[in-house]
């Protein structure tokens, strides 16, 4: 098997719909699977998936597990020598598959690449990152304050700003591709380890990203080629809402496992 693509959804089959939709060219493809982990949807994306896409492996949880531990149950059922991981408010293409599909073969030393993503806006999003830091998480939290605060600036509001020139012409090397689209070698993930379960919504991409490196591997963005993705933004639209404290204790327990431990050991 060449690939796995691993898929997880709690009610969201309104994404998954058109996600699905776009996999086509794959449902024929005779070494590639799909496998998709339920967390408990009360949507019916279950017999949905059944009844339109009987190929698709389907992994039922009876609880949300949040994302680490259903998309390690879709990993631990892969047999391919790749792991697609998409979110399911993804739309892929099939140019994207196969320019991560011929770079991950032709570099050896790249343990996961993703490539450029657009919004619903039409522009092109941040999925590709710097590992997350305090200050960093502290000005993202104030902006979201601020348009709470004031809805209407002058300015048009606040908008982040790429790290990484995404209109490069070649693969460059990255931080840290975002889990929406993270194509995976998987001799480099048994290596590395699954996602780390103690992270329920938050940098678990970010935390996996990190350990690929500290094992010697590296993590490339293509900007040559794209899809596209609807980007829920769960947990920033409401600043205290119980997905966003999810994503804070997430942070927290990164920071304590990553930075913690290296100011103890000087």
């Amino acid at each position: 098997m060449k690939v796995s693509v691993i898929l997880i959804g709690y009610n969201s089959w309104h994404f998954l719909e058109k996600n699905l939709a776009s996999l086509h060219f794959l449902f024929q493809h005779p070494e590639a699977e799909i496998i998709y982990v339920d967390n408990a949807s009360a949507d019916g994306s279950v017999s949905m998936i059944q009844s339109l896409y009987p190929s698709v492996k389907i992994i039922e949880n009876k609880v949300n597990t949040g994302i680490s531990v259903a998309r390690n149950q879709g990993i631990r059922a892969a047999s391919g020598e790749y792991l697609w991981i998409l979110d399911s408010d993804t739309e892929a293409t099939e140019d994207a598959f196969q320019a991560m599909l011929v770079f991950m073969d032709s570099h050896p030393e790249a343990g996961v690449c993703g490539c450029k993503m657009y919004g619903q806006d039409g522009d092109v999003q941040d999925s590709c990152r710097p590992f997350p830091s305090v200050k960093g998480k502290l000005k993202a939290a104030w902006s979201i304050i601020s348009e709470r605060l004031h809805p209407y600036p002058a300015c048009g509001g606040t908008h982040s700003i790429s790290y990484y020139d995404t209109n490069a012409e070649q693969p460059f090397e990255a931080d840290y591709v975002i889990g929406a689209c993270q194509f995976v070698r998987k001799a480099a993930q048994q290596k590395v380890g699954l996602l780390d379960e103690h992270i329920f919504y938050g940098p678990e991409d970010a935390d996996f990203c990190l350990r690929m490196k500290q094992a010697g591997y590296k993590v490339y963005y293509l900007p040559q080629t794209a899809m596209y993705h609807a980007y829920q933004r769960v947990s920033s639209r409401q600043l205290f809402s119980g997905m966003n404290r999810k994503h804070i204790q997430g942070l927290f327990y990164y920071f304590r496992k990553h930075y913690t431990c290296k100011t103890k050991t000087k």
